[in-house]
């Protein structure tokens, strides 16, 4: 059985290809509509929980061999199972079957969003993870037994190297040779690749291995940060990641051998160990390498508690003294993703770009500097910020950013542009409080073209401004007249509100 993996952001093209084929029927799943409309209208449940979420489509197609021969109910138990393991036991998922007599195979969409808690389902080494599923698949239903891509990843043998190992193992075999024939040098490197990454390690541990193996290794990086590739050389030959074949990539050792590359953490030692290879590995205590490459690099994030009974309070906040209007207040709270805690301080949620809580940023109300403190002290801030879209349609691609000094202040300056528009912005738009700018989500910035960097008018805000233009010389600083957005947004509602009165004066209507 052969899975291929998609993830997208619109639900109903996919639904309307699903259901278009003349063999198609739908199967199995746990939704209630029976067309694309009605399925596409269902899956806008979901969305709703999440609605800052990119790419929540997910689409698997399952395809049987020939030889394999299952009716519409196992189908649709392969197709249940398939999903519970791979992480989709609370979300919304459909099953469309394709059949004819070349290819038997089964169409799954699905939303990534849980919905018991709004976030998407994780797919680190989803690829892998669905290899062994289907393997497992395959031997519980007795179906044919179909190559894994980590097998066809491995590429052959040249038909040269083939005869000399078999002229090398008849003249072992004939008493003519000492020692049996010896693997060639591709293969030898394959082997010690794949017995280095077994444990899940640290590219720079992974790059260690090797050296101490008699591997030298040679990779390289873009001014952005991106690998050129990885080559491997063993007795004076050498050969390129994609000789090797695809799992051998600088990406294929990420996504098949399952190695940890972070860039921020591996790059400088990773250019050290290039400059100067290792002979010998460093002396761990006893399980600790093991234990370092098992070791979760994003912990569960646990938010500091709410204060439940001062839900109000926050909204009198926000929207009086603040002057952010309800439209944005209540999604924050209904998603849960800025309130009040015990010790009666405005908590804002930080998140990843897919969506996932990964800290937060704490508010003092009675603090004058318009800036936050990190929650918990001396957290990664690299892996979350605080974050919302407004603007175009939900699916549509991100077209501008504003960066801010803070939540509040991203908050004013979607409130501006909502102003400034009538309405809503025109185009995706997000607005991100962004508390370190060394710690950009630079894979996202650098491909948007306007950026406005709306950092504070103060020392600590033109120092940041200045870093981000180096690093994102398409964003433009747009630096508020006073200390802060939100001082201008509440002069801007004041002076609306003292011209309303004195209209009010004009005509009597005050007393």
């Amino acid at each position: 059985m052969i899975g291929k993996q998609t993830k997208g952001r619109g639900f109903r093209k996919l639904l309307d290809y699903l259901e278009s084929r003349e063999d198609a029927k739908l199967i199995g799943g746990n939704m209630s509509g029976r067309n694309a409309r009605e399925l596409a209208r269902e899956f806008k449940l979901s969305r709703q929980l999440n609605s800052d979420a990119d790419r929540v489509v997910y689409h698997v197609s399952l395809s049987a061999a020939k030889d394999d021969k299952l009716d519409d109910e196992k189908w649709g138990e392969i197709g249940d199972r398939y999903m519970k393991e791979m992480g989709f036991d609370a979300n919304q998922f459909v099953i469309f079957r394709h059949h004819n007599t070349d290819d038997d195979h089964i169409h799954i969409a699905a939303s990534r969003i849980r919905m018991d808690t709004g976030l998407l389902v994780h797919d680190s080494w989803d690829y892998v993870r669905s290899e062994k599923v289907l393997r497992q698949i395959e031997q519980d239903y007795e179906l044919v037994q179909v190559q894994g891509s980590r097998e066809k990843l491995n590429r052959t043998p040249s038909t040269g190297q083939i005869r000399r190992i078999r002229r090398e193992q008849e003249e072992y075999s004939s008493g003519k040779r000492d020692t049996p024939p010896e693997r060639i040098i591709k293969e030898q490197i394959q082997q010690t690749i794949d017995n280095a990454s077994v444990d899940n390690p640290q590219m720079p541990l992974f790059i260690m291995r090797l050296q101490v193996d008699g591997i030298s290794i040679r990779t390289g990086f873009t001014r952005n940060g991106k690998s050129k590739g990885i080559s491997y050389e063993k007795d004076g030959q050498a050969f390129s990641g994609t000789q090797l074949g695809a799992a051998y990539t600088f990406p294929g050792l990420q996504k098949h051998r399952g190695v940890d590359y972070q860039s921020q953490r591996d790059d400088g030692r990773i250019n050290e160990l290039l400059l100067n290879p290792v002979t010998s590995l460093p002396e761990y205590p006893p399980q600790q390498e093991v234990i370092l490459a098992q070791t979760p690099t994003n912990p569960q994030f646990t938010p500091p508690p709410e204060d439940e009974s001062k839900r109000r309070v926050l909204q009198y906040y926000l929207t009086q003294q603040r002057g952010i209007t309800n439209f944005l207040v209540q999604p924050l709270q209904r998603q849960g993703l800025a309130y009040i805690d015990q010790q009666e301080n405005v908590v804002f949620i930080k998140r990843g770009l897919d969506g996932e809580k990964s800290g937060a940023l704490v508010w003092d109300t009675a603090r004058l500097d318009n800036h936050c403190t990190e929650y918990p002290e001396n957290s990664d801030r690299s892996q979350g910020w605080f974050h919302f879209k407004l603007g175009g349609e939900a699916e549509d691609k991100i077209e501008r950013v504003y960066l801010c000094s803070s939540p509040i202040d991203a908050l004013t300056m979607a409130e501006i542009d909502r102003n400034g528009h009538k309405g809503q912005p025109l185009v995706r738009t997000m607005y991100m409080a962004v508390d370190d700018p060394d710690n950009l989500p630079f894979e996202l910035l650098r491909n948007i073209n306007r950026i406005g960097v709306a950092f504070n008018n103060d020392d600590r805000g033109n120092e940041a401004a200045q870093v981000v233009k180096s690093m994102l010389p398409q964003a433009k600083r747009i630096a508020p007249k006073g200390l802060s957005w939100n001082e201008i947004l509440i002069k801007q509602q004041q002076q609306q509100q003292d011209e309303l009165e004195q209209k009010q004066r004009s005509r009597g209507f005050s007393r």
